[in-house]
Parts: structure tokens; C-alpha cells; sequence
């Protein structure tokens, strides 16, 4: 108390820690990286989604016609503006979620927390798969289900080069029985990761429909 009375910072950094409940893997599960080392499984389906600022969505919850139309840039700012008028409230709302936003993606651009992303199109997805590597055991495995991306980006060398040599099997989805809602012709996969190997070396299947085949093959 004493420190943050002091520095007018730290009681900001507080309010803000207390409102977005950042979670801090260290720190809570402190003894299973102290008596194992990490975890040994970790299982997932993280979200597929670009981080952007999507200011007709936001002000569409105050004022539909945000969304029902498609204006253009100029529109939209001179409506802004008149809406704020009308709707104090919204305003507050806006800046708000204009500087999460702002914020989350700096975070997540920032070299020093995703040095594999360098140059890549932030995605959630992608931002799982390091900390998985990162939290995991000496002989820990992790399995994700999440897009292809990782595998035709044309800026996406750097994550390939640290995703090959922990992959150990890649099997590929056609969407074509619409497991997800996400059209019948996009892919996806399943990817099982462990430890860092010396040479890659891992089971490949593609163009899979349904999970129940991956078995028959092995």
C-alpha cells in the first residue's frame, strides 16, 4: 500500500491486474513446476481468431446500424462522433474496449513474449502451441486441434522450424462432413507435440473426414 500511494503507477497496474484477472501459469501451479518440471499432458481446441479491432461491432450493440451497414470509414467516423452525443455511455464503452484490444495485440505481437510468431498473422491458436512447449515436462505431450496455418504461411518459417522437430504425428481434416461450422472444404488437423527431437520424424494422415479413421489406419 505504502509502494502504490507512493508510485501512482502501481495503483494503476493493480486496478488493471484486478480487472483483466491476468493468469500468471508460474506463479499458480508454482509446485508442479517445482516437483515436475511442467506439465506432462496438456489437450486442447483453442480458439481459431485474429485479434482485431472491430469498432462496427462494438458501437453496433449501442446503435445498430453500425453493423447493418457497411460504411465507409469517413461515415462511420462522422457517426461515431454523433452517437457519442447522443449516448455518453457509449463513448466510455468504446475507449474501453479500444484499449484492450490495442493492448491484447501488442502483448501478443511483442517479440519478447512469441518469438516464433515474428512476422506471422497473430492468431490464438498459434500462441497456444509455444506455451504448451514452454509449459510442458522434459517428457511431456501436448495435442491441439487448430488450422493449417502454421503449415502455408509464407512468413510462418521461424514457427516451423520450432513446430517440425516437436511434431510427432499431423493427421488432416476436409471438413467435408461438418464437424465444425467452418464450410465443408476448409481443413483443419490434429497435432500431437513433444519434446524436441534431433531429426523430425512423425505420423502423417490426410485428408481424413472423421476421427474414427485414424485408428483404422494404425
Amino acid at each position: 500500500t505504502l509502494f502504490r500511494s507512493a508510485l501512482p503507477r502501481l495503483q494503476l497496474v493493480d486496478e488493471i491486474t484486478r480487472a483483466q484477472r491476468f493468469f500468471h501459469w508460474d506463479l499458480e501451479f508454482c509446485d508442479l513446476f517445482a516437483e515436475r518440471g511442467g506439465f506432462d499432458l496438456m489437450l486442447g481446441n483453442p480458439p481459431w481468431l485474429k485479434v482485431e479491432w472491430q469498432e462496427a461491432g462494438v458501437l453496433g450493440d449501442f446503435e445498430p446500424e453500425f453493423v447493418l451497414r457497411n460504411l465507409a470509414a469517413a461515415r462511420l467516423a462522422t457517426l461515431r462522433e454523433q452517437t457519442f452525443n447522443q449516448i455518453p455511455a457509449l463513448e466510455a464503452a468504446w475507449r474501453s474496449e479500444y484499449e484492450g484490444c490495442e493492448g491484447t495485440q501488442n502483448f501478443l505481437n511483442a517479440l519478447q513474449n512469441y518469438p516464433v510468431l515474428k512476422g506471422t498473422q497473430t492468431n490464438l491458436y498459434k500462441c497456444f502451441l509455444p506455451q504448451a512447449w514452454r509449459l510442458g515436462a522434459e517428457q511431456g505431450v501436448s495435442g491441439f486441434l487448430h488450422p493449417e496455418g502454421i503449415y502455408d504461411d509464407p512468413k510462418g518459417g521461424l514457427l516451423r522450424a520450432a513446430v517440425y522437430p516437436r511434431l510427432r504425428a499431423h493427421f488432416q481434416f476436409q471438413n467435408e462432413k461438418a464437424l465444425f461450422p467452418i464450410g465443408n472444404r476448409n481443413k483443419f488437423s490434429i497435432n500431437l507435440y513433444a519434446t524436441a527431437a534431433s531429426e523430425v520424424a512423425f505420423g502423417n494422415i490426410a485428408n481424413l473426414f472423421m476421427p474414427q479413421t485414424i485408428d483404422g489406419c494404425f
